[in-house]
């Protein structure tokens, strides 16, 4: 028995390490990793008032648009949330980014039947169309390779980061406001490349009306009625995982910082479901 054990062992030891070996026979996973480290923005810790406060939100977009798309109550009531400081990516993960960790540990390159009649949806600076499986595993292995607490945002951390730690804000703008072709898309079917409008005022990009962004969480629509104040998770369990940041081709009514949407988490990939990293940590990043 025992000596089968130590077989066994040493098999493993020998499947990572060859694995290890082939990762390290691409350069470009530590290119990855620099560039990762280097669009990390700090976002200090803090409390904040999560949640949809409806009248300022009204005003900003109008009667008959909030009559029209916000009937869901999945975002009430307002309630508060205390976060530890985390990383956030300034921007999302685009193919380029994508393809390195999948040539490095052996997947397919993401391919899916819309992007064969989107024209230049798979440019390399446009935000990479996967499930949620898949935005998952490579922010995880990001942590694998670095040792350090990569993951999607939670829900929590991601309406922090997007309201400038928590301020009142309607859309995650340079200014607030929506002016179409200057900081938001105008109408399309596909997400544009990243980086294509001002940021926010904390550093981030296309948080607003971009691709819609995974989050950690499970989806519930009554979560807010019990959720946490202390760096809330989402529920235990669920069928659905989060969605943030809105639709480009649903327009800024859908857009808000506190706009929640849901999918099925093993849904196929598809060029309006993106993603960006978060690392869990207040410790000085090891930029070059």
């Amino acid at each position: 028995m025992i000596r089968l054990f130590t077989l066994t062992l040493i098999l493993l030891c020998s499947c990572n390490s060859n694995a290890t070996r082939k990762e390290n026979n691409f350069p470009e996973v530590q290119t990855l990793i620099n560039k990762t480290y280097e669009n990390m923005i700090f976002v200090q810790e803090g409390s904040f008032m999560m949640g949809d406060p409806r009248q300022p939100f009204v005003d900003a977009l109008g009667k008959d648009a909030w009559t029209q798309y916000f009937t869901s109550e999945d975002n009430i009531p307002v309630h508060s949330v205390d976060l530890d400081s985390y990383y956030m990516g300034a921007y999302e993960v685009t193919y380029e980014d994508y393809d390195i960790y999948s040539n490095a540990v052996g997947k397919d390159l993401v391919l899916n039947k819309y992007l064969t009649r989107a024209g230049n949806v798979r440019d390399p600076q446009n935000p990479v169309g996967v499930g949620w499986d898949s935005a998952n595993n490579y922010c995880l292995w990001l942590g694998e390779k670095t040792g350090l607490p990569f993951a999607l945002p939670t829900e929590a951390q991601w309406e922090f980061a997007a309201r400038n730690r928590g301020q009142l804000v309607v859309f995650a703008t340079d200014n607030g406001k929506i002016e179409k072709g200057v900081n938001f898309p105008k109408h399309s079917k596909y997400p544009k490349k990243v980086g294509s409008f001002p940021p926010s005022p904390l550093g981030f990009y296309d948080l607003c009306g971009n691709a819609a962004e995974w989050v950690f969480d499970w989806y519930a629509k009554n979560y807010y009625q019990e959720s946490p104040t202390d760096n809330p998770k989402g529920p235990s369990t669920g069928t659905e995982k989060g969605l943030r940041g809105g639709w480009i081709f649903l327009g800024p009514q859908d857009s808000t910082t506190v706009s929640r949407s849901s999918s099925p988490y093993l849904k196929e990939n598809y060029p309006g479901t993106g993603f960006r990293c978060v690392i869990n940590t207040d410790e000085p990043l090891p930029v070059k």
